[in-house]
């Protein structure tokens, strides 16, 4: 009777839900809701449960706060700030604020689903009739090696459970905005494991969604100056060529030639002088006695 109608691309709410609400069934008479009637509902996200389990060793549960399925003696505190359950518990009080975040530190041995562990159900103790849609399937560990934290986010018209802040499944109810529960949950299609140890559970809720977080711009590192820049005291740089050397400057006199002479190295093109008549090198050669640039006009060029 509780399972999830199945719609279009999405699954069924599995068996083990059903059996949620079955185990539950027993605590439902006893279930308060908060935000409607004497109590106003928050017009801003606020804690509204908070239980760190920090009573004496062998303490049992704040029965003002918890519903167990069952006696004192399957759910007890261990002194260490840790809850430890073998059986289902639910919150007493179902919470109508319309829009909230749940959270708990669970560790548990259990089939895939979020919901096996950390839960929800109606002000009647009732599994939400709606569609599932599973997120991510690699963001829900079952070992019960480790603890996990279990949130659950709530808005009138959907229901999100994560784990480790990865978001693994989303429900869409049927019946949008109904006040919600929070179900410890060891129901898994009909096999319970031996225990559950739970570390702290904490709930925010208002009649708003939580807001974006915002990043701050980056403040001035001095107040702005209303006094406008002075002007520059050198004029600034032109893009006009350099200007050209004065008329009057006359480039450097190249180097008078020098006098050829043997056993000198010559290039092609250098200038010497014999006899007082300038002689341009042909080609490069090693000048030896004999080798007189009026004498070979092959290898020198008279000017």
């Amino acid at each position: 009777m509780n399972d999830a109608r199945h719609r279009s691309g999405r699954s069924k709410l599995p068996r083990a839900l059903a059996l949620l609400a079955v185990a539950s069934a027993g605590l439902a008479g006893t279930i308060f809701f908060t935000g409607q009637g004497g109590v106003a509902v928050a017009s801003e996200h606020r804690p509204v449960f908070d239980d760190s389990f920090g009573g004496e060793r062998g303490a049992g549960l704040d029965r003002s706060r918890w519903l167990l399925d069952g006696d004192e003696r399957h759910g007890r505190q261990d002194g260490d700030g840790t809850l430890v359950v073998d059986r289902l518990i639910s919150t007493r009080r179902a919470f109508a604020e319309p829009y909230g975040h749940a959270e708990a530190r669970i560790k548990v041995r259990r089939a895939a689903g979020p919901w096996r562990a950390f839960g929800v159900v109606d002000k009647y103790g009732r599994v939400l009739r709606g569609n599932v849609e599973t997120l991510d399937r690699d963001a829900d560990p079952t070992s019960g090696r480790s603890f996990h934290t279990y949130t659950i986010d709530w808005t009138p018209r959907s229901v999100i459970w994560s784990v480790d802040g990865r978001p693994s499944l989303k429900l869409t109810p049927d019946e949008p905005g109904l006040p919600i529960a929070l179900v410890l949950n060891l129901a898994t299609d009909g096999r319970r494991p031996a225990r559950m140890e739970v570390d702290f559970v904490k709930v925010t809720a208002g009649k708003k969604p939580m807001p974006a977080p915002t990043t701050p711009s980056a403040a001035p590192s001095s107040p702005p100056s209303s006094t406008p820049p002075a002007a520059p005291t050198t004029p600034p740089a032109t893009s006009k060529p350099p200007a050209a050397p004065p008329a009057t400057s006359k480039p450097p006199a190249a180097p008078k030639p020098a006098a050829w002479k043997a056993f000198t190295d010559y290039e092609a093109g250098d200038l010497v002088t014999y006899e007082g008549v300038t002689y341009q090198v042909k080609e490069a050669h090693t000048a030896l006695p004999g080798w007189e640039p009026s004498a070979l006009p092959n290898l020198f060029k008279k000017l």
